[in-house]
């Protein structure tokens, strides 16, 4: 009985050890991007700059569209930022949508409002692409864009508003 406590001890350690170093490797490369967060403009960038880059002809980037909804992809048809590729965002991982995304030009994620194209952007760094989002989305880059309407609603609910805050700690 005594040598059999000893097997599954030594098993459990033998695959318990590796998945803690694996996920401490895993966290200290996810805080090593996310630290560097703050100097990189939280890996946002702004519709404009995407605009100057359009009209100065660079190359060095690519768009992705990552609006996902059952409206997306005609959304997408009707009309998306020049040059940008199609990739719902809880599609982007897949290896064939991977092997789309190149690695030798920054990324740029677009959403609707700017806010799930976030998700991605952290484990595309992890896997080695310069990864980005772009702020308030497609509502950044279209003025009467639909979701830029829900946006307005949002911060204007907001002026109604004075939860209480905790000080100190």
């Amino acid at each position: 009985m005594r040598i059999c406590n000893l097997v599954v001890l030594f098993f459990a350690l033998a695959v318990a050890i590796p998945a803690y170093a694996d996920d401490s490797d895993i966290a200290e490369k996810i805080n090593a991007i996310v630290s560097r967060g703050p100097d990189n403009g939280d890996y946002h960038v702004n519709a404009d700059d995407i605009y100057m880059w359009l009209k100065m002809k660079k190359t060095d980037f690519q768009i992705i569209d990552v609006r996902v909804g059952s409206e997306a992809l005609n959304q997408y048809k009707d009309g998306h930022i020049p040059g940008a590729i199609y990739i719902p965002w809880n599609e982007i991982f897949k290896p064939e949508n991977l092997n789309k995304i190149p690695k030798d030009k920054k990324i740029i994620l677009v959403c609707h409002m700017g806010v799930t194209e976030s998700l991605p952007i952290i484990s595309l760094r992890l896997l080695g692409y310069d990864a980005y989002g772009m702020r308030l989305g497609m509502s950044g880059w279209q003025r009467d864009y639909p979701s830029a309407e829900y946006v307005r609603g949002l911060i204007d609910s907001t002026k109604q508003k004075d939860y209480p805050l905790e000080k100190g700690k």
